[in-house]
């Protein structure tokens, strides 16, 4: 059954938000029950997974659902997604494995942590497939279901794992187990539901359409996740630190949550700017770019400043009574850059609306270049953890800067 854009709406947002507190009590549960070193093997495996899946999927993320919104009748987008994530999942795994001794020093920072590397390949196409179906349904207009479906896979699944699992090898083999099984039930009532059958023929019209519309994407994507992955392993290629490296991917992951939280408004924004500039309305895309800049900053700013004054409570909240405090300062540093990410979150709705050209990824493979510059300088001075850390802040908030300076212009020009 299809619901109603404003349900649809609603719905969404409650859920997403019922997936990252799931998500919060996956990590709070994981510090509790793993080693020191379990731990930051945990988080920097989610970080990892992070990080290839742009890779993975190829756009087909964003096409899939884009295509089938445009056409809801075309079925066959499903099967042929679902066959091409099945031969790419086939290469990446086996490319992972042939190489796991240096994706393991590339990942984990040392060549003993190649039992790592097959689980979280597994783990990471099971995602893949997940992400092919969810974004089918969300094409197709079946909300209730692809909600329903993001909640069991990516909220309770998770959870339920962790409940059970002793180490990281083994939440990763269930945890992929758990994901294809439900993957594999969604899959065969959706075919029997809609009367899907393979075609050939279809098979190869459907993939150069998806790839033709996902591949230009993939390095947007790839530079944010990039940016974002980037700290961790620094501190495991220069220092060698494992243990400082999972607390710098739990402070990411802090620092993702800032884009959660003003995420929604993208989602709005996008539709709404579209439909002013059909209509000419230049004046009311002026008032809601200065509204949600001053808004969002003034947010920003005062999330910063709660997050200073009470990051005992907070912590205590999400990782127990036991954390270490060296978690504190590496997430006091990092969400400095929160500001110039909440206004890439929020802007990037106007340039994706304004222009046809990929704007945004422009301006993330420059953060990403100057963040490159600032590491190699680090490194040849044998700069310390902090450093890094501030250069992470400095790129953040430099694609902020772009953002804003561009999302600036592009409405001084429609004028």
């Amino acid at each position: 059954m299809r619901s109603n854009k404003s349900s649809n709406y609603i719905l969404t947002f409650f859920v997403e938000f019922l997936v990252l507190l799931l998500g919060f009590l996956v990590f709070r549960m994981a510090y509790e029950k793993l080693s020191e070193i379990g731990f930051s093997e945990f988080t920097l495996a989610r970080r990892n997974i992070s990080f290839l899946q742009p890779l993975l999927m190829l756009g087909l993320g964003v096409a899939v659902p884009r295509y089938m919104s445009m056409n809801k009748d075309h079925d066959s987008y499903l099967p042929s997604a679902l066959m091409m994530m099945l031969g790419i999942g086939m290469l990446f795994l086996l490319g992972l494995v042939a190489s796991r001794n240096v994706i393991s020093i590339l990942f984990f920072g040392n060549a003993e942590y190649n039992f790592l590397i097959f689980p979280l390949a597994l783990l990471l196409v099971t995602y893949g497939f997940h992400s092919i179906i969810y974004g089918y349904l969300r094409g197709k207009g079946e909300m209730y279901l692809a909600n329903f479906f993001q909640l069991i896979n990516i909220g309770v699944v998770p959870v339920l794992t962790m409940f059970f699992a002793q180490d990281v090898v083994f939440y990763m083999y269930f945890n992929a187990l758990t994901i294809g099984i439900v993957c594999t039930v969604f899959s065969v009532l959706i075919f029997l539901k809609n009367q899907i059958k393979f075609n050939r023929r279809l098979l190869k019209e459907d993939s150069l359409e998806l790839l033709g519309y996902g591949m230009p994407r993939i390095f947007g994507d790839f530079a944010l996740l990039a940016l974002l992955t980037i700290p961790a392993y620094v501190v495991l290629y220069l220092q060698h630190n494992l243990s400082a490296g999972g607390d710098i991917a739990y402070a990411i992951t802090l620092f993702n949550l800032v884009g959660a939280a003003f995420g929604p408004i993208s989602l709005v924004l996008l539709p709404e700017i579209s439909q002013f500039l059909a209509e000419s309305r230049i004046d009311l895309i002026s008032k809601r770019f200065y509204f949600f800049v001053f808004s969002s900053l003034f947010f920003t700013v005062a999330g910063y400043l709660f997050f200073i004054l009470f990051h005992e409570s907070i912590l205590n909240l999400l990782l127990g009574k036991n954390y270490r405090h060296e978690i504190f300062e590496i997430a006091r540093i990092i969400l400095m850059g929160s500001f110039g990410y909440v206004i890439y979150i929020v802007l990037r709705s106007f340039l994706d609306a304004i222009h046809v050209k990929a704007k945004n990824s422009v301006n993330l493979l420059i953060s990403l270049g100057a963040y490159a510059v600032l590491i190699f300088c680090g490194y040849l001075n044998d700069s310390s953890m902090c450093y890094y850390l501030y250069c992470f802040v400095i790129a953040v908030n430099l694609l902020g800067v772009l953002t804003f300076i561009q999302t600036y212009y592009s409405i001084k020009n429609l004028k």
